[in-house]
């Protein structure tokens, strides 16, 4: 990616994405700082959010951002879910949308955001208010009216696997993911970083179940884990098979940790969660479009601009030793004291 350093990017960072750290979701009130508006200059907005994504509604991930959008219309916007399952539908809802005077319009998965990227032009053409938010892509353009919103899982997986190793009896830990590509490598990466920052004795071992849909592949590839090494502590990122890691970790009297949101509802085996906050994500986001911030093209919702990598639930479970560890560790991950990338240059994100 091309470098952006200037220090008006950087305090657009630091401003857009301060949000709440607790397990509850709200939208966070700060000073303006870098390019915002001056108040007196904002005009007064029509507060309308909508959401297109592929992946409908009913799913884990898709769900905890259409969360953010439910928090959004408690505060009094006016929001809207298109549930796009056929590609043909995608470019004349994003018209749709932007004629309907949505201000801010997200789409979710590559296939509906390259869309929204060709047609940039023409909705900054007709709607120049309009913002265009690509969520989870690390997609590179160059559309004004667009922002690519990365939630990157390497921080939020280097904690889980800081709690995994200080949290193992048998000193090997498992992670399963379920393709092998640099998007879900991440996850597994972060993860072997944070554990070897804990304790470099800790083994990890890790595999894919080959599909992102299937619980029974995740019960089949934890299973196989289970039965061939000691591991004690399994993480997943396997998306809608997870569900099936989650239960051959309970067949197996093993802990397991979820992922994107909290999971320890699905089974007491689930004792931490690796937590992506799309919901905090969105708030923030629209939030700051309303109040006439101007974006750069490309964010990352990370601890450092006030994104949260676990769960308070989860957090009170632990010893208060480890809540001690913890804590200081996600201070000095957000301070650059611990630069969780070391030794991993290829995650390192250029903006």
């Amino acid at each position: 990616m091309k470098k952006r350093s200037s220090l008006i990017v950087l305090l657009i960072l630091l401003t857009v994405f301060a949000s709440c750290t607790s397990a509850e979701t709200e939208v966070v009130e700060e000073e303006p700082v870098g390019e915002a508006v001056e108040e007196e200059e904002v005009e007064e907005v029509t507060k309308k959010a909508a959401f297109i994504t592929e992946s409908p509604l009913g799913n884990p991930f898709t769900d905890l951002i259409w969360s953010g959008f439910e928090a959004l219309e408690s505060e009094g916007w006016e929001v809207k879910v298109i549930e796009a399952l056929d590609s043909a539908e995608y470019a004349e809802s994003i018209r749709a949308l932007a004629g309907d005077g949505y201000g801010v319009i997200m789409t979710f998965a590559d296939a509906v955001s390259n869309v929204a990227v060709d047609l940039a032009d023409e909705i900054y053409e007709l709607y120049p208010e309009t913002r265009l938010f690509l969520l989870d892509t690390y997609m590179e353009h160059g559309k004004p009216n667009c922002t690519s919103v990365s939630v990157d899982p390497f921080e939020s997986s280097f904690v889980a696997g800081f709690v995994a190793a200080k949290t193992t009896e048998t000193g090997t830990i498992g992670w399963i993911g379920h393709t092998d590509i640099l998007k879900i490598r991440r996850f597994r990466d972060g993860y072997i970083a944070g554990a070897a920052y804990a304790n470099p004795d800790v083994e990890v071992v890790y595999s894919f179940t080959g599909d992102y849909l299937d619980p029974n592949k995740g019960l089949e590839a934890g299973a196989a884990m289970i039965a061939n090494y000691p591991v004690d502590i399994i993480y997943q990122s396997c998306y809608l098979a997870g569900p099936g890691v989650i239960e051959a970790c309970a067949n197996g009297g093993i802990r397991c940790i979820g992922v994107d949101d909290w999971q320890g509802n699905l089974d007491p085996s689930v004792f931490w969660s690796a937590i992506k906050p799309m919901d905090n994500a969105v708030i923030t986001l629209a939030s700051k479009w309303a109040e006439g911030y101007e974006f750069p093209l490309y964010l990352d919702f990370n601890i450092g601009s006030g994104g949260r990598v676990y769960d308070e639930r989860d957090f009170e479970k632990l010893s208060p030793e480890l809540q001690a560890e913890v804590l200081q560790l996600v201070e000095d991950i957000r301070t650059g004291e611990v630069d969780v990338y070391e030794g991993f240059e290829e995650y390192r994100l250029d903006y």
